[in-house]
């Protein structure tokens, strides 16, 4: 009776502690995609890496190819920690392309 007079109906206090969860659950993962971000970025300027030194369109053509399909297979595991392991390796890939600008 008294969740119902705190929040106006009943469950409410569920879907709160649920709505908490999901958002802790996506905070930790923000937090966890920026370490392998900061490691791409790290080999990249550490090696010098570039898709672009040769031809600057074929390395374009590559970025997006890689890109989208690693779009394609997170979409496809979203459910799943393959999903995630491949949202961390999309991560250290974004992060290997931003060296040039950090470099």
């Amino acid at each position: 009776m008294n969740e119902t007079l705190q929040t106006g109906y009943l469950g409410a206090g569920a879907v709160s502690e649920q709505r908490n969860r999901v958002l802790r659950n996506t905070y930790w993962l923000l937090a966890l995609s920026l370490v392998p971000t900061v490691f791409g970025a790290w080999v990249g300027v550490s090696t010098g890496f570039s898709f672009f030194a040769g031809s600057p369109f074929i390395g374009f053509l590559l970025f997006m190819g890689i890109a989208f399909g690693f779009f394609f297979a997170i979409e496809k595991f979203k459910n799943s920690g393959i999903g995630v392991a491949l949202l961390l390796g999309f991560t250290f890939f974004m992060g290997l392309m931003l060296s040039r600008l950090i470099g």
